[in-house]
Formats: C-alpha cells, sequence, structure tokens
C-alpha cells in the first residue's frame, strides 16, 4: 500500500480491509449517537436504513486509495462550570463552553473502526489501578465502554480508600486545562506505537486526526464521540506510569487526577516534577480548577447526599440492568429519539418504575448547592422513562439557569408534549434571544418528537432557519421541523434557501421531504437526490424505508 501523505486520499491494505470488524463498528456508531453533541436525524436515518451500504462505500474507497477525511460538524457546548461573578448577584455568570463534534457517517465509520483495533492494545498497557474511566465493555458489545456510573463508582471507592491510609493527609486535585484541545497529535501516534498499534492503522489515524482540525496544526482531537473518549484516556498514560515509578498513589478520571501526599510540602515537591512532565505532553494545569485538600475533606463530602444517591441506585437496579440504563453523574446523557419515519410521540416507550428513592433524592436538591446537575442528571432520565411528570415545574424553572442541561432537560419535557404548558414553553425558549444556538437545536429536538406542530412553532422555526448567523446544526434542525410541520407556503421558502445552503442543510431539506405530499417528495428526490454523497445516502435510505413498510 502507497504511503499516506497529509492532506492526501490514501488507501488500506487489503487485509486490514478483511480483519476489521465493520458490523461491529456500524454498531458502535449507532450506540454512539445517543451521546452527541449534536442533533442530526438525518445522520441517524442513514446509519440505521443503509448501514450495509455505507461500508461497502467506505470498503471500495480504502480498496481504490480514494479515502479522503471529510469536515467534522462542531458546535460550542455550554459547561456546567461558570465564570464566577465577583460582586454579590443571584444570577449565575456566563458559562464557559468547549467544542463539540460530530463526523459525517463515512468518516465516524473509519475512525470507530481504527479505534477497535486500538482498543484491546491500549487496555492491556492501561493501569487500571490508576486509570478509572472508560473501561472496555466486552470485544463484541456493541457499546464500547461499560456504564459511566460503573467507572465512577469505582473511582470514588479508589479515592475513599487512598483517603483513609494513615500516610495520606493531603490530596492534590489536578485538572488539565483544555485537554482534548491541547492534545498532540504526533505524540499520541507515537505513544501508540510504542505499545504495538500496527503502523498501517497508525498512518491512516494521524491522517484522519490532522484532516479533522484542518491540518492547520497537530493539535487536538475531537470531542464527544468514542473513539476520541479511547484516544484521550490512553493519553495520560505515560503520566500515569510517571506518577507508579515515584511511588505517588493516584486516580485518575479522564484529565481529572487525584493524588495523595502526606503533606503540603510534599504535594509541592511532586508538583515541580509533574508540571514539567505534564508540558512535555503539551499540557498545563488548570489554575481555577486544581487545589490540594485535606484527605478528611474528601472522606466527609456529603456523606448525607451519597446515601440518598446509593438508596436510588439500589432501588433502580433492582428493575433495570445495568447495561440497559447508564444513570450518570455529571457527564453527556444520551438521547433517544422517536424511532419513527414519521416521528411521534414516545408515550408508549414508558414503563412503569418504582421511584420512591429517586423523588426522594430530587427532592433534597436544594440541600446541597453545586450539586444539583449531578442530582438532575441521575433523576431526570428515571422520570421520563416511567413517564413521571414529578420534575416538570422544576425544568421548566432551570431550564434558562443552566445552559449545559438543556440536552437532558429537553429530553425529559418531550415525553410531555401534550401538555400545551410545555409545548408553549419550548416554543417560547426557541425564540428566546439569550439561549445559545445548542440550546436551541436541543429544543427543536425536543418538538420534532410530537405528532403535530406546537402552537407558533413553524414559524419560529423558520425564522431560525433563515437566519444565517445561526449555527447550521441548528439550522437544520429547523429545517427538518419546518418540512415536516410547515405548509406549502412554508415548504416553499425551504425550496428558495436549499441552493444557497451548506450540503450539511440540504441534506436536512432533503431528509424532511419524506413527509411531504407525493408530487412534492417527488420532486425534491428527482431535483436533490444526487446533489451530494450525503443526499444519495439518503435516497438509498428514503428507499430502504419504503421497502420495509
Amino acid at each position: 500500500m502507497a504511503k499516506v501523505k497529509p492532506g492526501q486520499p490514501f488507501g488500506l491494505d487489503p487485509e486490514w480491509i478483511k480483519k476489521i470488524d465493520w458490523q461491529l463498528a456500524l454498531a458502535r456508531v449507532m450506540q454512539d449517537l445517543r451521546s452527541d453533541f449534536v442533533y442530526s436525524p438525518h445522520l441517524s436515518f442513514v446509519y440505521a436504513k443503509v448501514g450495509d451500504q455505507l461500508l461497502a462505500q467506505v470498503k471500495k474507497e480504502l480498496e481504490d486509495g480514494k479515502f479522503s477525511p471529510g469536515v467534522p460538524m462542531t458546535i460550542e457546548v455550554p459547561k456546567t462550570f461558570r465564570i464566577q461573578v465577583a460582586v454579590p448577584s443571584k444570577r449565575f455568570g456566563p458559562s464557559y463552553s468547549r467544542p463539540g463534534s460530530i463526523l459525517l457517517p463515512k468518516d465516524r465509520l473509519l475512525y470507530q473502526a481504527l479505534a477497535d483495533q486500538a482498543a484491546p492494545i491500549i487496555d492491556a498497557k492501561t493501569d487500571h489501578d490508576r486509570s478509572f474511566s472508560h473501561r472496555l465493555a466486552k470485544a463484541d458489545s456493541p457499546t464500547m465502554f461499560v456504564p459511566t456510573r460503573t467507572c465512577w463508582s469505582r473511582l470514588q471507592k479508589a479515592n475513599a480508600d487512598y483517603a483513609k491510609q494513615s500516610s495520606v493527609k493531603y490530596i492534590l486535585r489536578l485538572d488539565i486545562a483544555n485537554f482534548f484541545g491541547s492534545l498532540n497529535q504526533h505524540t499520541l501516534i507515537n505513544v501508540l506505537n510504542d505499545v504495538g498499534y500496527p503502523s498501517a492503522l497508525s498512518t491512516r489515524l494521524e491522517c484522519l486526526l490532522t484532516g479533522y482540525v484542518g491540518e492547520r496544526s497537530s493539535r487536538g482531537i475531537l470531542q464527544g464521540m468514542c473513539p476520541s473518549d479511547l484516544l484521550g484516556n490512553f493519553y495520560l498514560t505515560p503520566i500515569d506510569q510517571f506518577l507508579k515509578e515515584l511511588n505517588v498513589p493516584s486516580a485518575r478520571y479522564v484529565d481529572d487526577l487525584y493524588l495523595f501526599v502526606e503533606s503540603v510540602d510534599a504535594a509541592d515537591q511532586l508538583l515541580r516534577k509533574l508540571i514539567p512532565e505534564l508540558r512535555s505532553y503539551d499540557l498545563v494545569l488548570n489554575e481555577a480548577k486544581s487545589k490540594i485538600m485535606p484527605a478528611s475533606a474528601l472522606i466527609a463530602e456529603e456523606p448525607d447526599l451519597e446515601k440518598l444517591f446509593n438508596t436510588a441506585v439500589e432501588e433502580i437496579s433492582a428493575q433495570i440492568e445495568e447495561d440497559d440504563f447508564d444513570a450518570d453523574y455529571g457527564f453527556q446523557s444520551e438521547w433517544d429519539d422517536a424511532d419513527s419515519d414519521e416521528g411521534g410521540d414516545s408515550d408508549d416507550d414508558t414503563e412503569e418504575l418504582e421511584l420512591a428513592a429517586t423523588k426522594v433524592l430530587f427532592d433534597s436538591i436544594s440541600e446541597y448547592p453545586g450539586y444539583e446537575e449531578n442530582i438532575e442528571r441521575f433523576c431526570l432520565p428515571l422520570f421520563a422513562r416511567s413517564g413521571s411528570d414529578y420534575a416538570i415545574a422544576q425544568v421548566l424553572d432551570a431550564f434558562r439557569k443552566r445552559p449545559s442541561m438543556s440536552q437532558i432537560y429537553a429530553a425529559y419535557l418531550a415525553g410531555f408534549l401534550n401538555d400545551h404548558a410545555v409545548s408553549l414553553f419550548l416554543v417560547g425558549e426557541l425564540g428566546d434571544s439569550s439561549l445559545m444556538d445548542w440550546q436551541k437545536m436541543w429544543v427543536l429536538a425536543a418538538l420534532l418528537q410530537a405528532k403535530e406542530e406546537a402552537v407558533g412553532g413553524v414559524k419560529v422555526a423558520l425564522d431560525v432557519f433563515q437566519d444565517a448567523s445561526r449555527h447550521e446544526a441548528l439550522r437544520a434542525a429547523a429545517a427538518i421541523y419546518v418540512g415536516r410541520f410547515g405548509d406549502h407556503g412554508r415548504r416553499k421558502s425551504l425550496r428558495t434557501m436549499y441552493p444557497s445552503s451548506s450540503p450539511y442543510i440540504q441534506a436536512a431539506i432533503y431528509f424532511s421531504s419524506r413527509t411531504w405530499p407525493t408530487a412534492e417528495r417527488l420532486t425534491a428526490a428527482s431535483s436533490w437526490g444526487t446533489h451530494s454523497p450525503l443526499n444519495q445516502l439518503l435516497t438509498a435510505a428514503m428507499e430502504s424505508s419504503k421497502k420495509s413498510k
């Protein structure tokens, strides 16, 4: 196979194409979609309906040496951490944000396939006594990692055990600034090569990573997908080894490090060695979030809240398999789209659950400042799953206050769109100029779960779509909403805007034509069906969908 050149199409040795489990990669991508930072139902439709055709295209391009990385879709995602307000104020400060990305289907499949080949090699070289994040599930599991809750619980137990040791008096809690954006791709590839990742694959992986940052630098990997989680977690494996060689007890969850020392002086001496070592990997500490604290403070950190969590976990664990529900503790949450070509409410998907302990935990939210999101991230998916309206008032009140929770709030409210107050609220949020584009995107995702238009929804969505200053991920979601619920005049507006839209938005408009009257739908297919590789896949997906009915 010819040598890979940056910025040029590349191929892959036929032996590797045959060896890779492409069906597993597809299954993992489809599972990973549920926690994406970007709502893209038209891409999900492609994976679900013509996954085999997509795999064939990827393999054919690799066989012919014609695979070229595409451009990722990246949007600013608000973080939980806020800028502090230096004067007394009842409102929160502005949210920090991070870039959340998705890839177009062919890129995502190859990225996942290359990560799958790296996973067992990485796992064998990971010190699981020090690294607790992103533990691999079974080799053939569609879910790449074991549940977040399991990993987090193991970390908490390890921290508690270390903190109770008589020689440990202090804990260094360290956070790395802009971790995913700072990773040196060349260093990552070198470390992968050192542990035995085949160069035939690492060269292709490096070409993907470089292509996704526009070849403007060799820094950073995309956030928001399982392969990036795997690679990002692995990048700090040499730091785990460095701490082990210093005989420093440590525990790590991605880029959050807990180091256990006997004194403040010992912490000082350790940092003098650790900071230069981190810098050699192009990493620096986050000065605002790193601190030293007495070990006793970690042991005593909200023990009553921990008991409430444990009771709620025991309650739900008796009713739901762990692999079937990953109640998380402050991480990205899953989004369950209405699995119907015509959309529709998800009332039939609810199940009866006993949630007494969960409600007690939720009711305690005002007693534990700073832990509100942790509690909501655990409780709201359970309330949504059971169809319980227990949290509606709380969610409506908190929606604007906590931008980072918008996806989870929207997923919960999507189950109550028959409540006029809820649908009216969501339409109002869609038109609120103070909301970030990412927030509005998830509002539209919720509104799209309904069987009919929310009052005034199409007008507001059309305004969003026609605003060229808005992010294309938001405008694409707005186009799908207008296309699905709008009348002939609104559909005409979409057709008028189609030529001047990006390929991603064009695909969304084309996707929305599935629900149009027959004549308009056929015209859309004739005019747009072959406009781009993505549109071609959508055409095949629509044909497959019709055959399956």
